[in-house]
């Protein structure tokens, strides 16, 4: 592996190191020769790359919190790391909407156009969150009740803001029958072990299964029961949960929103990852599994889609809120090897009074802190795009990035991908760590970006800056999505251009005469976005119209030659 740590101070040194254009070929895709990109970089700007890559980094390094997490006017570190859905995510998400059930315009819908050349607001009514003052003792009394086990010291709710749902520890004489002790939950606990008889699972359970149609008809079955259903304290809570959390549950234009920011208008192989995007409702439920379309099916899916567990609904347990910060991962599961075993989620250190239970959505990634995979069942492949794809929010860092890019044309494709691993620093207060390669990597020259992938990645962050700076104050558009779509899209914006400027500064191949530019009395991302918009105002002016015209028509059924309608995402 290659590793590079960026300080908030070294971020400024490796931005200054003197651009190459000796790129190696690509790794990967059989071709040999140069490559047919070379003769079209003369309009790159390195200089502005670095520029604007530093003046990224600079927001995300010295405004960070020292948990860690924090985007820059985005959400905190610990609302990132939430539980798909049961709570907005992050801080300036205090209230979101939802597609609401029944007659009318569903929340995310634009109404008609008025005159037939603007997008028109959505009418957002908030969708009240049954579960909001949840506090989960139904649900533990059941487990309890049942032959299952709750540590009397963990508790369900909202965190001290009040902003989202996990399990936590209790404090001290908190709980209205039993509070918690100053021991809290020490090494080695049981947190929560569940009978296999209160586990909603398929018939044909498999402890290497990692999909099953047939898990997602039974909790289908137990969303029609309802009340009745023997699972009744858990499926009602999942019955619940707002919509709308999912990108592929997203409506059109916050989809339409989605794929302008991964740059994926025309050719869905090509963008930003998530690569095609994980397989949605229509193509997996109603095509694969041959399950019928009502609003409870579609509620089914994304629930059972979006927690951890690959074949198993699990009460209590996936509640847990993810995370892959090893200060802050503190459990272990244990899930059944056959029909009739339980579930079991144990301490894998000292949890304090007050402090979250994590777990690993993900666990065992190509990048996970443990280089000897201690503990490890099996091996995710999930990165820090799959995450948000599948379970819908941008996880904290440590993050894991795969960036897939063609490098050639649509007569000579050749791709190339770039793997690396984002950390934070703790040897840097603030600092972040790129290691290019994963904990696979065998030969790491091979990993290092060339500057084809420099090239292709700062292109995107110039781009993605243009969008910042044309769209995210467009309140016309903002308005044709509900408010949730909006701000979590703009989070995973702000993701991909952390990450990309991590690896552009991290490569050492952009930026000659950025130290001096970036440490003048003006604002170094004022500069780069200036530059951009001087040189792209034309561009710009057209995605704005073309984006409004889409809106029109999606009330006008006409079709746009500037927007194809997004596939499911």
């Amino acid at each position: 592996m290659v590793r590079r740590r960026l300080s908030p101070i070294l971020v400024l040194f490796l931005a200054s190191i003197v651009a190459t254009t000796d790129g190696r070929r690509a790794k990967r895709g059989g071709e040999s020769s140069s490559w047919g990109w070379m003769e079209d970089v003369s309009d790159f700007d390195g200089d502005a790359v670095a520029i604007l890559a530093t003046a990224t980094l600079e927001r995300v390094l010295l405004a960070s919190k020292p948990d860690g997490g924090a985007y820059d006017g985005e959400a905190s570190s610990s609302s990132l790391t939430d539980d798909r859905g049961d709570e907005p995510r992050g801080e300036d998400i205090a209230s979101s909407t939802a597609s609401k059930e029944g007659g009318g315009a569903k929340v995310g819908e634009a109404s008609s156009i008025v005159d037939g050349s603007a997008p028109v607001a959505v009418e957002e009514e908030e969708e009240e969150d049954a579960n909001i003052s949840y506090d989960g003792s139904d649900l533990v009394a059941w487990i309890n009740d049942n032959g299952g086990l709750v540590h009397p010291n963990a508790r369900i709710g909202l965190d001290p803001t009040g902003r989202y749902r996990g399990v936590f520890v209790k404090g001290v004489g908190e709980g209205e029958n039993e509070g918690g002790t100053e021991d809290g939950i020490e090494e080695g606990d049981i947190i929560v072990r569940v009978p296999w008889d209160l586990i909603i699972k398929p018939k044909d359970y498999s402890v290497d299964g990692y999909w099953n149609c047939e898990a997602i008809h039974e909790l289908h079955r137990q969303f029609v029961l309802g009340d009745e259903s023997k699972y009744a304290p858990y499926v009602n809570y999942l019955k619940n949960q707002p919509r709308g959390r999912i990108p592929s549950e997203w409506t059109d234009a916050g989809k339409r929103l989605l794929h302008t920011i991964l740059d994926r208008r025309e050719d869905d192989d090509e963008g930003l990852p998530p690569e095609n995007n994980k397989k949605g409702y229509e193509e997996t439920w109603i095509t694969e599994c041959k399950g019928e379309d009502t609003p409870l099916a579609r509620a089914a899916f994304y629930q059972f889609t979006s927690r951890d567990e690959d074949t198993l609904m699990v009460p209590f347990y996936d509640m847990s809120n993810h995370s892959n910060d090893p200060k802050k991962l503190n459990t272990i599961s244990q899930k059944p090897e056959r029909p009739g075993q339980p579930f079991v989620l144990r301490s894998t250190r000292d949890i304090r009074p007050g402090e979250q239970v994590y777990i690993s959505y993900n666990r065992c990634h190509r990048c996970w802190f443990d280089v000897s995979y201690k503990d490890c069942v099996s091996y995710s492949f999930y990165g820090t795009s799959d995450v948000f794809d599948i379970f819908g929010f941008v996880e904290d860092f440590p993050q894991t990035w795969k960036f897939n890019m063609n490098l050639g044309d649509e007569d000579r494709p050749l791709w190339d991908e770039l793997n690396f691993c984002l950390a934070r620093d703790d040897t840097n207060s603030g600092g972040l760590v790129v290691t290019f390669g994963d904990n696979y990597t065998r030969d790491p020259d091979e990993e290092s970006p060339n500057m084809a992938n420099v090239v292709y990645l700062g292109r995107q962050l110039m781009r993605l800056a243009e969008i910042e700076a044309t769209m995210k104050n467009d309140d016309k558009v903002m308005e044709t999505m509900p408010k949730y779509e909006w701000e979590m899209a703009w989070t995973y914006h702000q993701a991909l251009m952390t990450s990309i400027s991590a690896a552009l500064l991290a490569s050492g191949l952009i930026g000659s005469d950025v130290q001096d530019q970036a440490g003048s009395d003006d604002d170094s991302e004022d500069k780069a976005n200036d530059q951009n918009k001087r040189e792209s105002d034309e561009n710009i002016e057209g995605d704005s119209e073309d984006w409004k015209e889409q809106s029109s028509n999606d009330d006008s059924g006409d079709d746009s030659e500037d927007w194809d309608e997004p596939d499911e995402l």
